[in-house]
């Protein structure tokens, strides 16, 4: 993993597509990265290249957020399957670790009201579809 003069931990929870490519991003860019998925299997996604660290288990157990050193992490990536284990782990992840960037990724944005903190930021595959189909037709005009 390359290293940068900055202190930044990174945790992902949720091996999908997504977390995987973020984590690999991440790890790539030298920012120490931690990724938790229930299912050792996901961790398949990750990029050759990853060299942060896996861990397998559940991210709704604090015993595993602490294995992954979660009162250092300067942001938390929220990215399983589930809208409400999002919102939960989230939730869970500002209140009791204070950390001071969350990444949430809702399928359901209509549940956002659950996480109205300025720290959180919200990943919606639905906006950022319809962003891109926006600019797709945009483009095709011109």
């Amino acid at each position: 993993m390359k290293r940068n003069n900055e202190k930044k931990l990174t945790i992902v929870i949720g091996s999908s597509r997504l977390g995987a490519n973020i984590a690999s991003y991440n790890s790539q860019n030298g920012v120490y990265t931690v990724i938790i998925d229930k299912n050792p299997l996901a961790f398949r996604k990750l990029d050759s290249s990853f060299s942060g660290y896996q861990i397998e288990g559940d991210a709704e157990n604090l015993d595993i957020l602490n294995a992954a050193n979660i009162k250092e992490a300067t942001e938390v990536d929220v990215l399983t399957n589930s809208d409400n284990t999002n919102i939960f782990i989230a939730n869970v992840v500002l209140k009791y670790y204070k950390v001071p960037l969350v990444l949430v990724r809702l399928m359901d944005t209509t549940k956002s009201v659950f996480l109205d903190d300025p720290r959180i930021r919200i990943i919606s595959p639905a906006i950022l579809s319809f962003r891109s189909y926006k600019e797709i037709i945009t483009e095709k005009e011109l």
